[in-house]
């Protein structure tokens, strides 16, 4: 039998605390049994739980209060609209854009260099509100998330001037191990990605997985998103790059 892990990516207050006033959509905290079901059946079989956990310096390049005029993106989903170009930055937004002429706003804590070089390598980023400030209760995993069983935790997003959504490319909380190092040192051949978001943080989670040359599955029932049109499209990259979706 292939030796499997799972990831549970990013279970943190931010995005299921109902008293959160920044990613939470409703409902997200209602399938913490079926991720702590998953997570106890692999812990009996003697594979791996790692988890990961997005901790974002304060002032981050993501965050829309980091730039006049722009908003989060979450603030269009819930009006029901299809996001802007106020609640991007882009490559051709920030061409013209120096040191003395820029969007920033005062307490955003990077150049306007490192926005450019960073940009430059995702074309666009999307803008959204303030969360997960790194070792605050937000950050903090939610209580109805049994963490108690994970194995390896992985700290996301800790460098202000970049925010690849993927699990893989960082590394365990004392920064020795990259998550890639710690799935081959385990042996795993099959990884199983659950909770947030199929849109954006598990879909890049499970294409990388697919780079790398693990079988994955994403467990649906155990997952949540933020878009469902930008869900349907992650579904269907999924299924064109042969993922296993369990429903």
């Amino acid at each position: 039998m292939e030796k499997e892990a799972v990831i549970v990516v990013d279970y943190q207050n931010d995005f299921a605390n109902p008293e959160t006033w920044s990613l939470y959509v409703s409902g997200w905290e209602k399938i913490a049994w079926a991720i702590n079901k998953i997570v106890s059946e692999t812990k009996t079989k003697w594979w791996i739980v790692i988890s990961s956990r997005e901790l974002h310096p304060a002032w981050h390049i993501s965050f829309a209060s980091n730039f006049k005029w722009k908003e989060s993106i979450i603030e269009a989903f819930k009006r029901g609209e299809a996001p802007s170009s106020k609640n991007f930055i882009t490559t051709e937004e920030i061409e013209g854009w120096s040191e003395e002429n820029n969007w920033l706003s005062p307490s955003a804590d990077f150049s306007v260099e490192e926005l450019k070089a960073y940009i430059a390598t995702v074309w666009d980023q999307a803008m959204w509100p303030d969360h997960c400030v790194e070792w605050s209760f937000w950050s903090a995993f939610y209580k109805d998330f049994d963490s108690s069983m994970v194995d390896i935790e992985i700290k996301k997003w800790f460098e202000a001037d970049s925010h690849p959504y993927s699990a893989f490319g960082w590394v365990t909380m004392d920064g020795k191990k990259a998550m890639i190092e710690v799935l081959k040192e385990a042996w795993v051949k099959v990884l199983k990605v659950v909770w947030l978001a199929t849109d954006y943080c598990d879909i890049a989670t499970v294409m990388d997985g697919i780079k790398n040359d693990f079988k994955v599955e994403f467990i649906l029932e155990a997952s949540a998103w933020v878009d469902p049109a930008g869900t349907i499209e992650a579904l269907r990259k999924m299924r064109e790059a042969w993922v296993k979706i369990v429903e």
